[in-house]
């Protein structure tokens, strides 16, 4: 018998992996992500970017094996080797999945979306797992439309809805550089607004705005502490933070909790206060390039906030 109670909390990650955590012959990174994956005492819904070669071997299965999840298919990216892959895992007793998962806008991503409905306590809710292209805004303006479809209630798709990704440009509140010159100049054109000229200003955000403005909101906006950046640490020539890793939500059932960035030691992002909580100080830096990017949400079965 299943009791149903007034909210779900729900804890969820995004990380992308870099590489599938394989260099050459070595799995040593992978192992030492899984490891950290397993060691989170919440963890019920995740998603995976650059799981290269996953599909080699039992990989995906050795995730789900140490973390208890459950696998959905996994999306392989529409541009590359056909190596480059995506998965979103769930915790098979607490949400439930309504039907099978699917590829959204397949070939409309450089790399590609997950889409997969859930049923957590007799309250439906929609999980979307993308990776944006790194190529350029221009580029992933031309990908975001098919999520800003979901920004409000989309067809007969749960209101409620979570958007975990790897959005691949700045969010609204990192700072510029003081000097442009601590970002590649051959890599401006993924990160900067071109102008009219054809010289570049300030950070595009324009792809992440169309998002907002279609009713997906920013956690940041729910919770007092800034979470430190996700990236900014892994390249030499590539040292200035940014808020890559999003995860968005809409509806009027969900409520955020905590928002925060995993595994950020306090030298990457001193100015930030570090909470004292688990898994906050355990220094992933050396595991990837990206920081996993953390959001505990609570799902009510009945709304608390009023339609926009």
């Amino acid at each position: 018998m299943t009791t149903q109670t007034d909210s779900t909390v729900l804890d969820m990650v995004g990380w992308n992996l870099l590489n599938g955590g394989i260099d050459g012959a070595q799995e040593h990174r992978r192992e030492r992500q899984i490891d950290f994956l397993a060691s989170l005492p919440d963890l019920d819904l995740l998603w995976i970017m650059e799981a290269t070669d996953w599909d080699e071997g039992d990989r995906f299965g050795d995730l789900a094996d140490a973390t208890g999840l459950t696998a959905l298919p996994y999306v392989t990216s529409s541009n590359g080797d056909g190596r480059n892959h995506s998965c979103m895992y769930y915790r098979a007793d607490k949400l439930r999945l309504v039907s099978p998962s699917s590829v959204l806008a397949r070939g409309a991503f450089h790399h590609g979306v997950t889409r997969a409905e859930f049923e957590v306590n007799g309250v439906r809710m929609l999980a979307l797992g993308a990776h944006l292209t790194y190529s350029s805004p221009a580029a992933r303006l031309l990908e975001v439309p098919h999520l800003a479809d979901y920004g409000k209630k989309f067809g007969d798709w749960p209101e409620d809805c979570v958007l975990i990704q790897d959005g691949n440009g700045p969010d609204l509140h990192d700072p510029e550089p003081a000097d442009w010159s601590a970002v590649p100049q051959n890599l401006w054109h993924r990160y900067r607004r071109r102008l009219g000229d054809g010289s570049y200003g300030g950070w595009d955000t324009d792809a992440l705005q169309m998002l907002l403005n279609a009713g997906w909101r920013d956690p940041q906006d729910d919770v007092p502490m800034r979470r430190p950046p996700t990236v900014g640490y892994w390249y030499e020539n590539e040292q200035v933070p940014l808020h890559l890793d999003q995860v968005l939500v809409t509806g009027r059932r969900i409520e955020v909790v905590d928002y925060r960035t995993l595994g950020a030691p306090r030298s990457f992002a001193p100015d930030i206060p570090a909470p004292d909580a688990p898994g906050t100080e355990l220094g992933l830096t050396d595991l990837s390039d990206h920081l996993p990017a953390h959001l505990r949400i609570r799902l009510h079965r009945d709304p608390i906030r009023t339609a926009a």
